[in-house]
């Protein structure tokens, strides 16, 4: 697949699922009407067919979710495009607050584990050692999530701090964005 045509359907991808975060808010419980949601999308630059695809690529990644009761086709977003927003998410704002994640996940969850990580550094967390990871933004605020999504929450320790005896280190870490 060429670059270009790559790159438009991850920014369409991107697109359709901030516009269905927009209509539900924090909810993943809530369906929208199929068409009110078709009809934000035409500005995307893709044929109505093409969008066609792309919301069944959506609903086959398990992304979105779309519904017909009574003959009324609905849409909603999935805990797992949420995630995929926050991944993609280029929000960058700080409150001077460290998120600190730690975790101890066995051997047996590698593969959990290695989500997690790439989640991580996704969103912008970078390791100080093995299994600690900090995080400036404000948007890591939702990586339970994650966490939850991969059902390791009782290996997770999640904490949030504005004061540590660490602070001249992470804002090295950190120097490239803070």
């Amino acid at each position: 697949m060429r670059k270009k045509q790559r790159e438009k359907i991850i920014d369409f991808t991107t697109s359709a699922l901030e516009i269905l975060f927009r209509l539900g808010g924090a909810t993943t419980h809530a369906f929208f009407n199929r068409k009110e949601f078709y009809n934000q999308l035409n500005d995307s630059g893709f044929s109505r067919s093409e969008i066609s695809n792309r919301i069944r690529d959506l609903v086959n990644s398990g992304h979105i979710e779309a519904t017909e009761e009574s003959g009324q086709k609905s849409v909603r977003l999935t805990r797992k495009g949420k995630i995929k927003l926050l991944e993609k998410s280029e929000n960058k704002e700080i409150d001077g607050e460290w998120r600190f994640l730690s975790f101890d996940i066995p051997e047996s969850l590698k593969t959990q584990r290695f989500a997690l990580t790439r989640s991580l550094r996704r969103i912008g967390y970078r390791p100080i050692q093995k299994s600690l990871w900090v995080c400036p933004f404000n948007k890591a605020d939702d990586i339970e999530l994650i966490v939850s999504e991969l059902g390791l929450s009782q290996y997770v320790a999640n904490l949030k701090t504005s004061k540590t005896d660490i602070t001249n280190h992470l804002n090295e870490l950190f120097d490239d964005v803070l």
